[in-house]
């Protein structure tokens, strides 16, 4: 009994020891292994915007910050201190964003006015469209709820014999700007005079017709509607309820009178009489 209480204790010390021996051969062994380390990244800095710069928007120091950037991915045209933006700048307001600038995006020579580049409309017009302003009003302009960057539908009112014809000429215009503004992030209603809208140079030619033709109206499209629907043009006699009295009919043409040709005349009797040498054919009288 006592011998086999000591083999327990000797086997439970061996065991303590073999644990204790691999646990410190683990430690050691990884210790040993060389640790990899991330190359260094080589970091400069890069002018940002603080907060969302709409276009037109005069820039000012305040909204700008400088930030880290890796030196292989620097604008080659950003800026990498503030100062450098106001570099001969004469007042607050030379500085004016071109573009929309979004926040914390990079500031450009391209984006900022002073080296080059000017806050003009052609720059958010698409190649090979034109950009046309028409007259609204606060009713015409869907009360100013019509802002830059909405699709619009572009109807005509124009008189038509003596009855009032309205139709669809112009489907999902894009809003460039309403009066001044053309800021495509602007959220609050705009009471305007004018709307400029984005159309091909045909599209053009037809607004301004319509325009002197009679009265031009805007309809909100929804942001999910898209593509053309089918629309048909709309008269007085679809205001109310009762269906439209359909078209007199004309009567057809009378038919052409027949002319009929009179029997030819019975032939004249004859008698022949003979003479010495000749016989002569004379008719006979009744």
């Amino acid at each position: 009994m006592r011998r086999s209480m000591v083999s327990l204790i000797v086997g439970v010390v061996f065991a303590m020891v073999a644990v204790v021996l691999m646990y410190n051969y683990i430690q050691s062994s990884l210790q040993g292994q060389a640790v990899v380390q991330a190359p260094a990244v080589d970091l400069g800095t890069v002018v940002v915007a603080a907060k969302d710069l709409p276009f037109g928007a005069p820039i000012e120091r305040l909204a700008l910050k400088t930030v880290p950037w890796p030196k292989t991915s620097v604008p080659p045209d950003g800026f990498a201190t503030i100062d450098e933006i106001f570099a001969g700048a004469t007042t607050p307001g030379d500085r004016i964003a071109v573009v929309g600038i979004a926040h914390d995006e990079p500031i450009t020579k391209g984006k900022v006015s002073g080296f080059g580049g000017r806050p003009t409309l052609s720059r958010q017009v698409e190649n090979n469209m034109r950009a046309i302003s028409i007259r609204v009003d606060d009713v015409v302009g869907v009360a100013g709820f019509v802002l830059p960057g909405d699709h619009v539908d572009i109807m005509l009112t124009r008189k038509m014999g003596n009855d009032l014809l309205n139709e669809v000429i112009l489907q999902s215009v894009t809003i460039l700007g309403i009066n001044q503004n053309a800021d495509q992030k602007a959220d609050q209603p705009i009471v305007g005079r004018t709307a400029t809208v984005e159309v091909t140079p045909e599209q053009a030619q037809k607004l301004v017709l319509a325009q002197s033709a009679g009265s031009l109206s805007l309809a909100l499209r929804s942001v999910e509607t898209a593509g053309l629907i089918e629309t048909r043009p709309i008269t007085e006699a679809d205001l109310g309820t009762q269906k439209r009295a359909p078209a007199p009919v004309r009567p057809p043409p009378p038919p052409p009178p027949v002319i009929v040709a009179r029997p030819a005349p019975p032939p004249i009797p004859t008698v022949r009489v003979r003479y010495a040498d000749s016989v002569v054919e004379k008719p006979v009288r009744p």
